[in-house]
């Protein structure tokens, strides 16, 4: 962990795991300097990017389409967003002498999965999707070695600030609309990771001495969508119908991982249980 003050140049510093992460950051006393399309400083800009970035700044680049339905609504801006995007982002970390960049990837760069789990950092990476397409091509601008990198490979991610999202954030938000959540399969397995765990993951990465690595992010625990709509209906009280649909195509039939490369190198231990995490995100929203 980091014993002095550090600058610390963050893209997508306003979104579901930005927020969060910068808090924490500043807590501890660095200087955060943001980088998000909401105040206009886009990462397809490159001239912008080597304005804001500076020698020695150690970079966490979160900022992406990062949802399945973004990026199939518009592909070509997936794509320039996560991955010419990232290319920048690498770049410009090169050209300004950035001491390293994290980047936040996502477990569907191993869509679709030819081994049964627990998923390893070693399976095939390369996606089924829009969206896991273009964030793996972010990964390999990274894999050129242009810069001192880490990759993270975020699990399922819920918490705070993604109610509308995923299968805990769509149950809440179809719940307080008053329309029957919808329950996608329900047999199949994810790997759950509470946001307090990713924004643990995210300080370790920018601290750690063992660089140039993947990780894979979450809890190494499989939970089935039937078994998170069991636990979520019971925090909420909710008692009513809900709607079953088809398993969509970009869903793995099981899908967890195995952290032990980052419990060892990265020092990462998850402290949520998915059980604890929806009943401190319930009660936070």
């Amino acid at each position: 962990m980091a014993k002095k003050t550090e600058t610390i140049f963050i893209t997508g510093h306003l979104g579901f795991v930005g927020k969060p992460t910068v808090k924490r950051l500043l807590d501890l006393g660095h200087k955060v300097i943001g980088c998000d399309i909401i105040e206009g400083n886009d990462i397809r800009d490159y001239g912008r990017l080597l304005k804001m970035i500076k020698p020695g700044m150690r970079i966490l680049h979160l900022a992406a389409v990062s949802t399945f339905w973004g990026a199939d609504a518009d592909p070509i801006n997936a794509f320039t967003s996560n991955a010419l995007g990232t290319k920048n982002i690498v770049q410009a970390a090169k050209e300004k002498g950035a001491e390293r960049v994290v980047y936040s990837s996502t477990g569907s760069v191993y869509m679709p999965i030819i081994e049964p789990p627990p998923l390893t950092e070693n399976l095939r990476a390369m996606g089924n999707s829009h969206y896991g397409c273009s964030k793996r091509l972010g990964e390999l601008y990274l894999l050129q070695k242009n810069v001192p990198y880490v990759i993270l490979r975020y699990a399922h991610l819920y918490g705070q600030g993604k109610e509308k999202e995923g299968a805990v954030g769509g149950f809440i938000d179809r719940m307080r609309r008053g329309a029957a959540p919808v329950l996608y399969g329900g047999k199949q397995s994810n790997d759950f990771c509470y946001i307090k765990d990713i924004v643990q993951a995210n300080e370790l990465a920018l601290f750690t001495r063992n660089l140039n690595e993947i990780y894979n992010i979450g809890t190494g625990e499989e939970t089935t969508t039937e078994e998170i709509f069991k636990i979520m209906r019971k925090i909420s009280g909710y008692n009513k119908a809900f709607e079953h649909k088809e398993q969509r195509s970009v869903d793995a039939t099981r899908f967890f991982y195995d952290i032990s490369k980052a419990r060892k190198l990265l020092g990462y231990n998850p402290q949520w249980s998915l059980k604890h995490g929806l009943e401190d995100m319930w009660k936070l929203i």
